[in-house]
């Protein structure tokens, strides 16, 4: 009896073909399937098949699609599977056909284990199939973290592993300048820097695509889990500000045994916090502040170097640590001053992010008692994300305010005013916004907390005042004196670059996280 046919799909899961008795060309067939010599199952060749109509192969209805029993073929083991007629044996063309073991986690192999884990089991088989499942995710993570070592190694490069409370981004506020600033930098200095933050659930393509390699979900839940995982592998641990530190210094130095170990306090929290309670008078900020004092000098006494930006804080720390563990390292901030002349520009901007409290009482009191104190009418832009209702409120009822808030490109404010402005009552380390209107080249006037810690070079440091009146005086002056204004801006680009460039941030974190430094 003539037996024609084909076998045109095989997987682990199921076989579909066609077959046709040339003799009886409109009697189904009946077929076995056998794996390996042995018969699973029978199936009929009774489908309809459209290609086989178009081909004028009888009716069409001679199709055949057989489930393999159980679910699927064992994955790890060679197997040859026939279809045969029954009866007489015959076998279907494109039969036997071998499936080699399954060596990739392929398509076909996710859908039959999710398939067999969707089956309804008794209580103790699921626990035993969900133990299972986590040890291999424990294993698979475990390979993926000894490959990003073996990765460094193999580059010759010593590790250095540096942990921060957020995901930095961009021009998103100081602290993730200054964290994206160091890690480059250690990059430039021989280092393979791996980042991790306390929250994995995070974006990590823009560190990535710079070489910096990140530890997140779903390969880490937790800091502590990268730091058991790459035990004795990071030769630096970067810790940035005091709750980095407070949680993670003792579980550095039990799993990273030899690796030098380095404070950022970004800045002393216990400082801005003491000022604020000092200036309104409250004495449970006051206590607060104690408490985070305490936290930071504890830590800075258990790291091996400690970096601040601010030369103010760093003669602070000093004043509890040994001078050599205490490194002045701010961050790189690359010039880029405006092409629009003096003449076509006018006013003043305020720019801070307004989630930070210092910000918001600074904005107030520019709109109610520093502008008022200008003679001229000078107008004055809010710049920043997060303004609150009040402090927009505020700036309509005052003529000559706008409340500008977030822009994504503070070139467009630059291009647009004389000068900037940082009254700011109280505070702690160094102000981001200052040295961004600098590397303008658009002078800044400044109260005493805003210029704090930066070291600026006259005539700069004839624009830091301390009353509405002088700030008024020195907003006025700065705006209205074209020289004055170019003289300043001179000042604040050479500033920026010899204080602020890659390579004296390279210097100064050389000298941090250098060995010959403890």
């Amino acid at each position: 009896m003539a037996l024609r046919g084909h076998v045109d799909w095989l997987t682990r899961r199921q076989m579909i073909g066609w077959a046709q008795d040339t003799t009886a060309p409109d009697t189904p067939v009946s077929l076995f399937v056998s794996v390996d010599g042995r018969v699973v199952g029978r199936c009929l060749a009774d489908r309809p098949r459209d290609d086989l109509v178009r081909e004028g192969i009888g009716h069409g209805r001679h199709g055949f699609d057989f489930e393999f029993p159980n679910g699927a073929l064992p994955a790890l083991n060679r197997c040859t599977v026939t279809a045969r007629r029954e009866g007489d044996g015959a076998v279907v063309p494109g039969s036997p056909r071998v499936l080699d073991p399954v060596a990739s986690f392929d398509e076909d192999l996710q859908s039959r284990l999710a398939h067999a884990l969707a089956e309804p089991v008794s209580e103790a088989e699921s626990d035993r199939r969900l133990a299972f499942l986590l040890d291999q995710v424990q294993l698979l993570r475990q390979l993926h973290a000894e490959r990003r070592g073996a990765s460094a190694a193999d580059q010759g490069r010593p590790r250095a592993l540096v942990i921060d409370t957020v995901m930095p981004a961009a021009e998103r506020d100081a602290g993730s300048n200054a964290i994206l600033s160091h890690m480059r930098s250690l990059r430039r200095l021989g280092y393979a820097v791996t980042f991790v933050p306390t929250d994995p659930w995070a974006d990590g393509r823009a560190l990535e695509a710079e070489g910096i390699t990140c530890c997140l979900h779903p390969w880490y839940a937790t800091v502590e889990e990268v730091l058991r995982r790459h035990a004795g592998t990071f030769a630096l641990v970067y810790l940035h500000r005091v709750d980095t530190a407070g949680r993670y210094m003792q579980l550095v130095r039990d799993t990273q045994r030899g690796a030098r170990l380095i404070y950022s306090v970004a800045d002393l929290h216990h400082l801005r916090t003491a000022r604020q309670a000092e200036i309104e008078g409250r004495a449970d900020l006051a206590a607060y502040a104690e408490h985070l004092r305490f936290l930071e000098h504890t830590a800075a006494r258990a790291a091996d170097a400690v970096v601040t930006h601010s030369t103010v804080e760093a003669a602070i720390l000093r004043q509890h640590l040994p001078a050599v563990r205490v490194h002045v390292v701010p961050w790189a901030v690359t010039p880029g001053p405006t092409s629009v002349p003096f003449a076509h520009r006018r006013g003043v901007a305020f720019i801070g992010g307004y989630k930070h409290r210092p910000n918001v009482d600074a904005a107030q009191y520019l709109i109610e008692t520093v502008m008022p104190a200008v003679t001229l009418a000078v107008p004055c832009l809010l710049v920043g994300s997060g303004m609150p209702d009040h402090l927009q409120r505020l700036a309509a009822a005052r003529p000559g305010i706008e409340a500008i808030g977030h822009v994504s490109d503070l070139n467009a404010i630059f291009d647009r005013v004389r000068l900037t402005v940082a009254p700011l009552a109280y505070g702690a380390g160094i102000k981001g916004k200052v040295l961004d209107s600098l590397a303008a080249g658009v002078p800044c006037v400044c109260t005493p907390a805003a210029a704090e810690g930066l070291d600026l070079p006259g005539p700069l440091a004839e624009l830091v005042a301390n009353t509405p009146v002088e700030l008024a005086r020195s907003i006025a002056a700065v705006h209205e004196d074209e020289g004055l204004n170019r003289a300043c801006v001179e000042a604040g680009l050479a500033y920026i670059g010899a204080r602020h460039s890659d390579e004296q941030i390279d210097l100064a974190l050389k000298r941090g996280v250098s060995l010959s430094a403890a």
